[in-house]
């Protein structure tokens, strides 16, 4: 029997029989050596397949980590932000990267009608027009207008071109609510998306364009187009959100709008009908703008509506009326000169008829012949020929007065006077 002896940390181990050979002992050692490297080899294995569960995430993405098909993590753990993460490695987990700031445009010609290549190279409007085709044109209708002198109203058809653009904007909702489907070997993310997306976009924005058009006129459809894509981005964004699909709308935008090709004619010329009419209305306005200031100042609107006050009085009118500046300025300091002027000359005739009174009283008939003569003389100062007919106290004589001369007369010698 062997005994056992102890090894250099003092524990017993079996001795080794004596009857083991050289080679069996090699073959143990062996043995034992694989089994260590293996077990080296197991725990590196361990460390790779766990150290391989750490992943990073762009700063343009956001990340969701599926354990067996199911997001993980709670409220705003869920989304893995820009930067590096860890979780189990593949197959347990999957890492889906979304791209979240990756904006994509999509263009909606579905309004427009229909052009071939060579026409949409050109750019600018069909070269013949046969009529609105529905099955090839695309329209939509704007809102309905009543029609001078006649009962109902109209709608009017309107082409237009639209471009949307959009992002995700909650990679949770996105995932579990919109169909993706599978990548192939050089495809980004987006691009698979858009196959499913872009059909959901556009029959969505179809709706929305249709229902917000009709809402304005064929005018405000052609001019206010900023309005019109706001309305028509919120209507888009809110059935975006009913169905919860985590697509953010960043813009919509109208490229073209125009009316019916086959009406081109009469539109251009009610558009300049149009135009000249607000151009009148313009240069009205302008014309009394500049005729109120001239006339009573800057303030002049303002003053003259304050006039219009039945109820102020005089005192307040004339105080509005001094408040005015311009033509009315002049105006008022010639009528108050004129008043001045007359309020002197009624006080100056007044004073003589006073210093009169007392020798009118002693002598009447003198006075009065004393005034006419003053007064005939003053009148006849200021004309360049006199005929003075005395009156007479026969009243069966008659006089005749026969007058033959020049008329041009009197303008040479006012001429050569000059």
């Amino acid at each position: 029997m062997n005994e056992p002896i102890p090894n250099n940390s003092g524990q017993q181990v079996p001795a080794e029989p004596e009857s083991l050979q050289p080679g069996q002992k090699s073959l143990a050692d062996a043995l034992r050596l694989s089994f260590l490297i293996l077990k080296l080899i197991m725990a590196a294995v361990v460390v790779l397949f766990l150290a391989s569960g750490f992943f990073s995430v762009e700063p343009n993405e956001q990340a969701l980590v599926l354990i067996f098909g199911k997001v993980q993590g709670q409220g705003e753990e869920r989304i893995k932000q820009p930067g590096y993460h860890w979780t189990f490695p593949e197959p347990i987990s999957e890492i889906i990267r979304i791209p979240v700031k990756e904006i994509r445009s999509l263009p909606i010609d579905s309004f427009w009608y229909f052009e071939t290549e060579q026409e949409k190279l050109a750019g600018g409007k069909k070269a013949a027009y046969g009529g609105l085709n529905p099955t090839q044109d695309g329209y939509c209708l704007t809102r309905n207008e009543p029609i001078t002198q006649l009962k109902g109203s109209d709608y009017n058809i309107v082409h237009s071109k639209w471009t949307v653009t959009y992002s995700i904007g909650s990679p949770v909702r996105f995932f579990e609510n919109v169909y993706i489907p599978n990548r192939k070997p050089g495809e980004s993310f987006m691009e698979v998306a858009a196959r499913t997306v872009n059909p959901l976009i556009e029959s969505l924005t179809s709706d929305a364009v249709v229902s917000t058009m009709v809402r304005y006129s064929l005018d405000e459809a052609l001019t206010s187009s900023t309005g019109i894509s706001e309305r028509v981005r919120r209507v888009l964004q809110d059935k975006l959100d009913a169905i919860e699909s985590g697509i953010q709308i960043d813009d919509v935008r109208i490229n073209r709008t125009n009316w019916p090709l086959q009406v081109d004619d009469a539109f251009q010329a009610s558009s300049q009908a149009i135009n000249k009419s607000e151009q009148a209305i313009v240069d009205a306005r302008a014309y009394k703008e500049k005729l109120l200031t001239d006339t009573a100042g800057p303030r002049a609107e303002e003053l003259l509506a304050k006039l219009r006050d039945e109820t102020l009085t005089n005192d307040q009118m004339e105080e509005l009326i001094h408040q005015m500046g311009g033509r009315v300025q002049g105006i008022l300091a010639e009528a108050w000169a004129y008043r001045t002027r007359v309020e002197q000359d009624a006080k100056a005739a007044a004073d003589y008829l006073k210093s009169l009174l007392p020798e009118y009283r002693k002598r009447p008939a003198l006075v009065l012949q004393k005034l006419y003569q003053d007064a005939v003389e003053e009148i006849l100062q200021k004309v360049d020929e006199t005929m003075f007919v005395p009156p007479s106290g026969d009243k069966g004589r008659e006089i005749r007065v026969m007058i033959n001369r020049d008329l041009a007369r009197p303008k040479e010698e006012q001429a050569e006077k000059k």
